[in-house]
């Protein structure tokens, strides 16, 4: 057990996973229990108004929230880069320390600018001008 130290950036990563995993689990059978009860209400005959089915149907995300999260992103990738920046000029760059922060905020910052994609190519077009 000499290399226990090797074994650090493997937890983290295994711990990342198993989060995700199981964030992707619970909300799958949330969402499984909706549509049973979806099904029960509709085979029993049951009239389903429009609040109720809104209540029970998650509605997608709207184009501003992938404005909202783009800039978010992007302004931290952009901090990420300039902490990483940082760190290389004042020689805290020990064994590539801030190379490797520079590549999280570059990873965080192309996350920011896919979500504006999206938030451009969603939004809804400006109405005509009449002539």
């Amino acid at each position: 057990m000499q290399n226990v130290g090797e074994l650090v950036p493997f937890m983290l990563f295994f711990c990342i996973t198993v989060g995700v995993l199981a964030t992707l689990y619970w909300n799958a059978k949330v969402r499984e229990g909706q549509q049973e009860t979806l099904r029960q209400v509709i085979a029993s005959g049951q009239n389903l108004d429009e609040t109720t089915l809104k209540l029970m149907v998650k509605a997608p995300n709207s184009p501003e929230m992938d404005l909202r999260a783009g800039v978010i992103s992007l302004m931290m990738g952009l901090g990420f880069c300039v902490a990483g920046g940082i760190c290389k000029l004042n020689d805290f760059d020990s064994g590539g320390f801030g190379t490797f922060v520079i590549l999280i905020g570059c990873i965080v910052g192309f996350t920011g600018l896919g979500q504006l994609l999206s938030w451009r190519l969603r939004r809804p077009a400006p109405p005509s001008a009449p002539q």
